[in-house]
């Protein structure tokens, strides 16, 4: 999976906005001979609050968050990846979701957005980021 975070996005606010990106892959035929093979993508950028929410696949965002807290917890402290995980599922509901403040029986979060919550929830809990406790030996096998 390939995430591409837009760090300036005033600029392009533009809803006919689109994106490029090229892939070049070098690799040995059998034959001996070396091949290049180019693969383009196009992608319209699009508005977070609509577009995103539609097409919204949450397995697939829920491994993605996997992957990516693994590979932290590689270099960070665990913790940090705890709340970091606790941090993305907040915003996401804090854009997806409606509530009235103060009224917990107000928040209704949509449909393509409903089960993630409970994958955040198992990963948080899994022994890919709870390695307290455990043997080396149990954590590499995990």
């Amino acid at each position: 999976a390939f995430y591409f975070d837009v760090t300036n996005q005033q600029a392009n606010s533009t809803p006919d906005k689109h994106a490029f990106l090229q892939f070049q892959t070098s690799y040995l035929h059998p034959s001996g001979r070396k091949r290049l093979r180019v693969t383009t993508l196009s992608h319209r950028y699009s508005d977070p609050n609509t577009d995103i929410a539609t097409g919204f696949d949450q397995e697939a965002a829920a491994v993605i968050m996997a992957r990516y807290a693994v590979f932290k917890c590689e270099n960070e402290d665990p913790h940090d990846v705890l709340r970091w995980i606790d941090r993305m599922l907040i915003r996401l509901v804090s854009k997806f979701a409606d509530f009235r403040k103060d009224e917990a029986s107000s928040f209704n979060l949509r449909q393509e957005f409903s089960i993630f919550p409970q994958f955040m929830y198992h990963l948080r809990r899994s022994n890919f980021l709870q390695t307290f406790g455990t043997s080396p030996d149990e954590t590499a096998y995990y």
